[in-house]
């Protein structure tokens, strides 16, 4: 532990150090400690400047321990004593009255009552305390109370003894063990003789009046030190116990104090530092376990974990980036061995490191390491034990990064260094060898050359090095000192000097120094001591190599590196140009920069993108103006690079107007991207002759990856209005598009799905659940199914499942559902999309389909038994007519005979149908108004038997419904067929709901016709065979081939007819009939 204050209620005396304070070290040996009253450790942060003159103050010190029991830090309070004071003043016996506290040495340490009398025994005249010793000043012998203080004592003295001033007094005392205080009243004797004096009366009592006055003063003292127990002791006591709860770890403790004094002062100090230990201490979790968290998942470096014996235990995700591994295939299965060579295995090299950071705590080197694939680097790593709460290792954490690169340059510099030396000591050597050579190369050399005393005063300089550092005359600078003078830090300069004295030479040492007129200059300096003959050393010699042009290249090297990293953070180049063309202004001088693209036609240029220092302009980004006679013309014409030095004087139709907007030159630069002149990069500067060969070398580097970015933005925003195509396609279509990831969660969901099922979007996007709810109960579990194989893999693609679906609605719909697997870059399947479209009405040309070739092999069968059973009827009948003629019946006979005639009428009756619905018929199509041929058919229909008066027709006809092309006859039979079946559904009458009317979908190409009735109704259960030949609910009557024929002849007249029935609610049967059908069909009917 340094020291440091880390945490304190004054905020201003964090960081000061008070590992010197005796507090400080009980402390950290885990005992607690309360100080004498001594010299402030804790100053008030305001009197920093001002703390001579303060009172000295006691403190408190406890040890801060962790759940291992060790010390980790410490905890001080400082408690001001001007409460000591303030309670000894409040009582007060007598005018001579003194009552004062001192510590274990037998100084005072509270102010005393008593310094206009100290002057004589030679004390400060000041109230303060601890400078006093509380002596007599004759003997320099503690007092009579100090004595028996300091034995433990408690007790008074009534007969008189020498105080700290010298006088005589009577006193009481009193010892507090727990803070090794004594508390001592006295008053003076004179003044208790006095009052003695003013007792007129006997000796006795006078005596009594001296027991009186002792035992006064007695209870005085005793009552005085439990006061002073009561309101210092006792609240000290109570806030050391709550420090060392806290210490040990509970830091909810508080204390509550009810004085209105600075110890309550203190209190409350000290609660709202355990609240801020509380808050710091959790903030501090929260900050380990989030650094935890980036250790492990995002650092660039590899963090390992192993046990002592090497085995891994933790392989972050910068290792599994390094070594190639993954963590599953290393943790617990295999040791740090893995990771170095064989070569350092089998010598021993990794288990002494081990071994070594056992010992030591830590260990640091470069590594020799080896990847999975076998390729060998080289990483820097440092390697430190894990330790229990006990202090004892239990493992290792290697943090390793890759310094494979780093070698690279190290040997790279190295090997520059080393050219260096060799040339400094070829140098040397032409020196030595000749005096003549050595003074031409000093004053041809390009590199400054010098020479000093020992003082730093310039001997000898060349003339690289007057030109360098600016100066007129070599004699000029021969004046100076190289460290006062040419250093720009004159303290750097005496470092060197002493460094150069202590080693006796630098070599390639980066230094600044400074031009004539004080502008700083980067350099490399080697230097070495001079000595003469006899090796004493006479001054100091030199090289200096200016870095200005290094530095340069270095800086424009790292400005490129920037510009290809923000042209490549973004596909889109106008997101980033701004920050683009400030880092590009930092190497090119410019106010005005440019980006302008040919157009497709290659005649025009689109200003892509300005940038500039001013407002007014008319060449703005987003413009179009023609190539022909501008400078960015000129250069996508010959594909070469175009400087105008003066745009007043500029021939092309661009300067004039840059001109009056300020720029005075310009340089121009074609953009090239695969081979191709796309565009130029433009410069405009306010100054006249701004560019040089230098800004086009410049250019030349960024150039290709501008051009690639612009052509990426381009491409970029192709895709970016092919995909408003695409989503303006799939929102427009009318199947259903979806996506769901593997939890059933609706990723996706176009427009559609509102029209086919009646449910937005979002009812989907919040409650899943609604999709598989409404599939039709039979055919949920085939559905789900098919879900499940498409997302394991089982299925590739699912096409055309069909099921059923009920609307938002309570319509029922049919669907065909095409679902294809989601899949990662991996292959992995993340989820399913699809479409789904709806086909209730493919379904239902669909069966209608199956039911027309049902009834045409039907009506075949039908047709050749009719006709077999026609013949001997044909012959019953002409014989029971023959009988009836010739035979005179009566009674029974005559109702029997009666029946057999009605039955073979009947039979007759059912087997012609049979050939009706058989044979072949012509349909004669005419142009007719269907409400006149239905007014006609309900007409018969009144006239008919079976209807009666309990029976109401209702008409509903719509208005401007346009002629049809239908046969009168066979359209009739329809209206009669489906008429006379609602009179059946309803026995005891009820209304017939007679609708005509255009379906909205259908513009004016189709009518419909609804005729629906109130009667019992159709159940569900066969509602779907009731056009099937021969199918009937009549038991009594009928053939079941009415409806059979009116589906038939709606069939035949390219119109499709539907029902719906409700069970005691009626049933509707809908007719659609195309508007145009000229063609004339010979068909079975």
């Amino acid at each position: 532990m340094s020291g440091d204050v880390r945490l304190s209620s004054d905020t201003k005396l964090i960081g000061i150090n008070i590992a010197g304070v005796d507090g400080f070290h009980y402390a950290t040996e885990g005992k607690t400690y309360v100080s004498d009253i001594e010299s402030t450790v804790f100053y008030d942060s305001d009197e920093y400047e001002n703390t001579a003159g303060r009172l000295s103050v006691p403190h408190l010190s406890v040890p801060v321990k962790n759940e291992g029991g060790s010390v980790v830090g410490v905890m001080m309070f400082q408690i001001d004593v001007s409460v000591l004071n303030s309670v000894m003043q409040e009582r007060r016996y007598g005018d001579s009255y003194d009552a004062y506290i001192i510590n274990q040495h037998g100084r005072m340490i509270t102010e005393t009552n008593s310094a206009d009398r100290l002057n004589h025994t030679g004390h400060p005249r000041r109230k303060t305390n601890t400078e006093l010793t509380v002596v007599e000043p004759q003997t320099r012998q503690s007092t009579r109370s100090v004595v028996a203080c300091l034995n433990g004592e408690n007790g008074l003295d009534v007969s008189g003894y020498m105080n700290y001033t010298g006088g005589k007094v009577v006193g009481v005392w009193y010892w507090i063990p727990e803070l090794k205080w004594g508390v001592i009243a006295e008053i003076n004797a004179d003044e208790v003789l006095l009052a003695m004096n003013k007792v007129k009366g006997s000796i006795f009592e006078v005596l009594s009046y001296l027991t009186i006055t002792g035992v006064i003063l007695a209870l005085a003292g005793i009552a005085f030190a439990l006061i002073i127990g009561q309101k210092i002791a006792h609240p000290i006591l109570e806030l050391t116990a709550a420090t060392r709860k806290m210490s040990a770890g509970d830091l909810s403790q508080r204390v509550k104090m009810h004085t209105r004094d600075e110890i309550r002062e203190l209190a409350d100090a000290f609660n709202v530092m355990a609240e801020s230990v509380q808050e710091k201490t959790n903030t501090l979790q929260e900050t380990s376990n989030f650094l935890k968290s980036i250790l492990v998942g995002s650092t660039e470096h590899s963090i390992i974990a192993a046990d002592l014996g090497g085995n891994i235990l933790a392989f972050n995700e910068g290792a599994k980036r390094m070594f190639g591994y993954e963590a599953e295939h290393l943790i617990s299965k295999s040791g740090i061995e893995i990771l170095f060579t064989k070569a350092d295995v089998a010598s021993g090299q990794v288990h002494t490191m081990l071994e070594t950071t056992r010992v030591a705590g830590r260990y640091k080197e470069e590594m020799q390491l080896v990847r999975k694939n076998g390729e060998v680097f080289t990483g820097y790593g440092t390697v430190t034990t894990r330790q229990t709460t006990r202090g004892e290792p239990n493992g290792f954490v290697m943090i390793i990064r890759d310094i494979t690169e780093q070698k690279l340059l190290e040997q790279e510099l190295q090997s520059y260094m080393m050219q260096l030396e060799k040339i400094a000591e070829e140098r040397t050597q032409k020196l030595r060898v000749s005096e003549e050579k050595y003074r031409r190369l000093f004053e041809t050399s390009k590199d400054v050359v010098f020479f000093c005393d020992t003082e730093c005063q310039f001997i000898d300089i060349n003339q690289a090095g007057v030109d360098l550092f600016g100066y007129d005359s070599k004699n000029e600078i021969l004046k100076l000192n190289l460290v006062q003078h040419l250093f720009f830090s004159p303290g750097e300069g005496k470092a060197i000097k002493e460094m150069v004295s202590r080693n006796g030479f630098i070599k390639d040492y980066e230094v600044e120094l400074k031009k004539k007129e004080g502008t700083r200059v980067p350099c490399l300096m080697t230097t070495n001591l001079r000595r003469d003959e006899r090796n004493n050393i006479v001054g100091y010699e030199g090289i200096i190599l200016d870095l200005t042009e290094r530095k340069k290249i270095e800086r424009e090297k790292d400005i490129m590196n920037n510009i290809n990293k923000i042209l490549a953070s973004n596909l889109d180049i106008r997101e980033v140009y701004k920050s683009f063309g400030e880092e590009l202004n930092k190497v090119i001088d410019f106010d005005r920069m440019s980006i302008t693209l040919l157009d497709e036609k290659r005649d025009e240029f689109l200003i892509f993108a300005v940038s500039k220092d001013y407002y007014d302009s008319k060449l703005e980004e987003g413009m179009h103006y023609s190539k022909y006679g501008t400078l960015a013309g000129k250069v996508v014409e010959n594909g070469e690079v175009h400087v105008v030095t003066d745009t007043s004087q500029g021939r092309f139709s661009t300067d004039p107007i840059l001109f009056k907007e300020g720029i005075k030159s310009r340089l121009s630069f074609p953009l090239i991207c695969k081979g191709e002149i796309i565009g130029s990069l433009n410069f405009g500067s306010k100054n006249v002759r701004n560019y040089s060969e230098n800004h086009v070398e410049i250019i030349q580097k960024i150039a290709p990856q501008l051009a690639i970015a612009i052509d990426n933005t381009c491409l970029f925003d192709k895709i970016k209005d092919s995909e408003e195509k695409y989503r303006n396609l799939v929102e427009d279509i009318e199947d259903v598009i979806f996506r769901l990831d593997r939890k059933g969660r609706y990723l996706f969901l176009n427009s559609a799905l509102k029209n086919v099922t009646g449910y937005a979007p979002r009812e989907f996007y919040d409650n899943p659940s609604i999709a598989m709810e409404m599939i039709h109960k039979h055919d949920g579990d085939f559905v789900s199914e098919t879900t499940r194989k498409v997302l394991s893999g089982e299925l590739k693609v699912s096409k055309d499942l069909e099921y059923r679906i009920t609307c938002k609605n309570g319509s029922e719909l049919w669907v065909s559902q095409n679902t294809y697997p989601i899949k990662d870059k991996k292959g992995t399947i993340i989820g399913i999309e699809g479409i789904m479209r709806d086909i209730t009405n493919s379904k239902k040309i669909e069966e209608q389909i199956k039911r027309s070739e049902r009834l045409a092999s039907i009506g075949e069968l039908a047709a050749s038994i009719a006709h077999e059973i026609r013949n001997p009827l044909g012959a019953i009948s002409n014989s029971v007519g023959m009988l009836k003629r010739d035979l005179s019946l009566r009674g029974d006979d005559q109702k029997l005979f009666e029946m057999v005639i009605e039955e073979t009428d009947r039979l007759n009756s059912i087997i012609t149908n049979f050939l009706t619905f058989a044979h072949p018929a012509e349909y004669h199509f005419v142009r007719s108004d269907i409400l006149e041929i239905i007014d006609e058919t309900l007409f018969l229909l009144e006239q008919d038997a079976r209807f009666h008066n309990e029976i109401r027709i209702v008409k509903m006809y719509a208005d401007d419904i346009p002629e049809v092309s239908v046969d009168r006859n066979w359209i009739r039979k329809v209206f009669w067929n489906l008429l006379v079946n609602s009179i059946d559904a309803m026995p005891r009458g009820g209304k017939i709901f007679i609708r005509v009317g255009k379906p909205k979908e259908s513009g004016n190409h189709e009518i419909e016709i609804a005729i629906a009735d109130t009667g019992s109704g159709i159940p569900p259960e066969i509602i779907r065979k009731i056009f099937e030949p021969f199918f009937t609910t009549k038991k009594s009557k009928g053939t079941g081939l009415g409806l059979s024929i009116v589906h038939r002849i709606v069939d035949n007249h390219g119109g499709v007819i539907d029902v719906r029935s409700e069970q005691n609610k009626g049933t509707t049967f809908t007719i659609r009939l195309p508007v145009k059908n000229k063609l004339i069909k010979t068909v079975s009917v």
